[in-house]
């Protein structure tokens, strides 16, 4: 910025005697004046912005990338979860989980109250039997949809994660939350009835995708764009971020990747 304050600066008092004569005279403010446009530049130049949004070309479809509390946001929400669907909260879904605060926010930390929505939701299909010492032992594909009714909303619990079942531990590779999330978003197109989205960054917590966030942002993003070309979504979809994610995403990259094309 200050560059071409200077170069502008050189080329009106070469061409024009009566800037050069005026710059002269108020040569101290004009400096100031300069020096503040730079600095203007600068910050702007350096901001992240804690929202962007863009139009899926060739779609409805709006996504927006936020920080903020998916549970406060005014639509259906997408929510991964391990295969078992567990809901035991403590050594077998963590309380600080998507999954955990699900069950401790939304069904107050009942677990039956929440099996009483998950279990008649995954009765259309067929799980496998697994020996387990704690949690529930019917083991469904990644990708299986429970669509549960909140209001005149929808939560869906997809199966994302798979369970180490001597240590509960979950974990998730690229190929499924692909997987996952393609599976979950034709639910949605079947559901949804075009009811505004809202998800978090999926494979970001205890799935452990082991990917930045910022690739791992990518890949959720480009997921529900090609979701989005092939069948139709809701025409607001927003990804919902951690403040912890703020120093390591930049969204302004991607807003800039997919407006462009």
């Amino acid at each position: 910025m200050l560059g071409a304050i200077w170069l502008l600066t050189e080329v009106g008092t070469r061409s024009s005697a009566g800037l050069d004569h005026w710059l002269d005279e108020h040569g101290t403010p004009y400096l100031g004046f300069a020096i503040f446009c730079a600095l203007v530049g600068f910050l702007w130049a350096i901001y992240e912005p804690r929202k962007v949004a863009f139009d899926i070309p060739l779609t409805s479809t709006r996504l927006t990338l936020k920080y903020g509390n998916l549970f406060k946001e005014d639509a259906d929400w997408l929510i991964g979860v391990n295969e078992f669907f567990d809901s035991r909260i403590g050594d077998v879904v963590a309380k600080g989980s998507i999954h955990g605060q699900v069950i401790c926010d939304y069904f107050g930390g009942d677990e039956a109250k929440f099996r009483t929505q998950v279990t008649p939701a995954l009765q259309p299909f067929t799980g496998t039997t697994i020996p387990r010492t704690v949690g529930e032992t019917t083991r469904y594909e990644i990708g299986t949809t429970a669509v549960l009714d909140r209001g005149d909303k929808h939560i869906y619990l997809v199966a994302l994660s798979r369970t180490d079942v001597s240590t509960n531990k979950a974990q998730s590779s690229i190929p499924e939350l692909w997987t996952a999330l393609s599976a979950a978003l034709c639910k949605v197109h079947e559901r949804g009835n075009g009811q505004p989205l809202a998800l978090p960054l999926l494979g970001n917590g205890r799935a452990s995708i082991n990917l930045p966030p910022q690739h791992l942002l990518r890949l959720v993003v480009l997921a529900i764009v090609d979701y989005a070309k092939t069948a139709q979504l809701p025409n607001s979809v927003s990804i919902l971020l951690h403040e912890d994610c703020f120093s390591v995403l930049d969204l302004t990259e991607i807003r800039r990747d997919w407006s462009t094309k």
